[in-house]
């Protein structure tokens, strides 16, 4: 019905269409091109008539000419469509152009449908449309086979007026009380005593969407329920037999496949958890054998080699450590004795006993403790020596200060790590002639982290150069020790903060607002830094 629907509207739109049709209203109809119109029209409806199955015919309604064009059939057939034809075109205001129409003519129902091509004027109107007759229309369904007798069922066409549009044994109240039930139920399969014998019908219905009718069969109960006693058992069965042969499947995949599999992986996960010394138990099958048998030697070798590892970077890492304090040492050393050589030179002997004194607190400290860590304390007690040492090589010209309160000084730190800082501060930082050069060493909580402290070393010197200033921000100083060792001093302090403490550690470096430069050392806090572990974890 909708193809159809649309085959007319597109028929009635179209402009080849417009070229055939609308001579039908403009030419007289004994002229030529009256004719051939015609002609043209008769020719298409047998083309596409074999395309829309179930349509009787189709036909254009000239109202100027009262001229019917439809399809070449038997004369009788001829007659009977134009009779219906002619008596749907009388029907005046109860012709409906817009849907599919019920037509009753000599006892039979067709269906209509007419799509109005030119405009409204008077004598020149011009329709399209399609027929059906039901009762040749229904005949498939009529042949149809239901149970070992054809007479036990019933087709039931019914307008959506509750007219039946064929022959019925049904009365017109049966009819009604049929459209009624339909109505009321959203299920469309409704059962139906359908006589007074009380012959029980299953009556499935449907309505059509484009036609104001419906469609319904009735069914005898006793052909439905035929077999169903045999198919409830075969139903009841079913269900029995697959749940048995599930639950023997899967005991057999938990016993082969899922006990091993999950014993493998809690074996995995014992592994990620640290537990090297789990084994499983091989009592599978030869796949799993494999795998387990795999595992064992993986997690064996693993726990091997990770003791190994362990043991062969805590001898590394003890080696550098010993490596970087001996290469800081002896640039210490060197620069002290150039000093008791210069006052050797000027035979201030008091002034040699005084600093030889400071090197012998030095050096007792070196022979006393080869210790990682010391005090802050005991570092800045390191320094207090140096800068004594070296106000006796520049006499009042040399100041130092400290203030380092009572808290930071039990914090443990490496020995020499602010040596090198006060060590280039003197060599690079301080001018020539009679100014006094002040050095301050101080300990705050850092503004930057929280959870850590900074160092500062203060002078009043030159202060950095644009370029060592850029070079030692980016870090420069740790890039190798090869030809370059005026900086290994800064890059051994670097190094060893960054192997205990990690990325936390910072070294900064800064001009003064007018002169001089400050050094910040950023280190986490003792308790951050017990949290961390070092780096040694395997």
């Amino acid at each position: 019905m909708e193809e159809t629907s649309n085959y007319l509207l597109r028929l009635a739109s179209s402009d080849f269409s417009y070229t055939n049709l609308i001579p039908l209203t403009l030419y007289a109809k004994d002229s030529g091109e009256y004719f051939m119109a015609k002609q043209w029209l008769l020719r298409k409806f047998e083309d596409d008539l074999g395309l829309y199955k179930g349509i009787e015919t189709f036909f254009v309604y000239s109202k100027k000419y009262n001229d019917m064009i439809i399809n070449h059939n038997t004369y009788e057939d001829t007659q009977e469509q134009e009779g219906v034809l002619y008596s749907f075109f009388g029907m005046g205001k109860e012709m409906d152009l817009q849907n599919w129409q019920i037509v009753l003519r000599d006892d039979k129902y067709y269906l209509i449908r007419a799509v109005q091509i030119s405009p409204k004027e008077v004598n020149r109107e011009l329709y399209v449309g399609a027929m059906i007759n039901i009762e040749k229309w229904v005949q498939p369904l009529n042949a149809m086979k239901i149970g070992n007798d054809e007479k036990q069922k019933e087709l039931l066409l019914m307008s959506d007026k509750g007219v039946s549009l064929l022959h019925t044994s049904l009365s017109a109240d049966k009819v009604n009380e049929i459209v009624n039930k339909m109505n009321q139920h959203e299920s469309k399969y409704i059962s139906f005593s359908k006589s007074s014998n009380g012959t029980k019908y299953l009556l499935a219905g449907i309505p059509f969407r484009h036609v104001p009718m419906s469609l319904s069969v009735f069914i005898p109960e006793n052909i439905v329920l035929h077999k169903l006693l045999y198919f409830q058992r075969l139903l009841f069965l079913i269900p029995i037999g697959l749940v048995l042969i599930l639950a023997g499947y899967l005991l057999f995949v938990k016993q082969v496949m899922l006990r091993p599999m999950n014993a493998l992986i809690k074996g995995m996960r014992s592994i990620t958890r640290g537990d090297l010394a789990v084994r499983l138990d091989d009592n599978s099958t030869r796949e799993y054998s494999f795998l387990i048998e795999t595992f064992n030697n993986m997690a064996m070798q693993i726990q091997a080699l990770k003791i190994n590892v362990y043991e062969e970077m805590l001898k590394v890492q003890k080696a550098e450590f010993n490596h970087l304090q001996a290469q800081i040492n002896p640039h210490f050393y060197l620069n002290s004795l150039n000093v008791i050589y210069s006052l050797s030179v000027v035979e201030k002997n008091d002034l040699v006993q005084k600093m030889t004194k400071h090197l012998v607190d030095y050096f007792r400290f070196i022979t006393r403790s080869h210790r990682d860590t010391i005090l802050l304390s005991e570092e800045m007690g390191h320094i207090s020596n140096y800068l004594e040492i070296q106000k006796l090589r520049f006499p009042n010209k040399l100041q130092f200060q400290f203030s380092i309160p009572e808290t930071y000084s039990q914090y443990e730190v490496f020995p020499l790590m602010i040596q090198p800082f006060v060590e280039n501060a003197i060599i690079h930082g301080m001018e020539k002639g009679k100014e006094s050069f002040q050095i301050e060493i101080g300990v705050r909580p850092s503004e930057e982290a929280p959870d850590c402290y900074e160092v500062l070393i203060v002078d009043n010197g030159k202060g950095f150069t644009a370029e060592k200033l850029q070079m030692f921000q980016a870090g420069q100083y740790a890039e190798g020790k090869g030809s370059d060792d005026k900086h290994l001093g800064i890059w051994n302090v670097h190094h060893r903060l960054r192997m205990k403490y990690g990325s936390q550690v910072k070294i900064l470096f800064e001009n003064g607002p007018e002169k001089g430069a400050t050094i910040r050392l950023i280190i986490p806090n003792p308790s951050m830094s017990e949290d961390q572990g070092g780096n040694l974890d395997v």
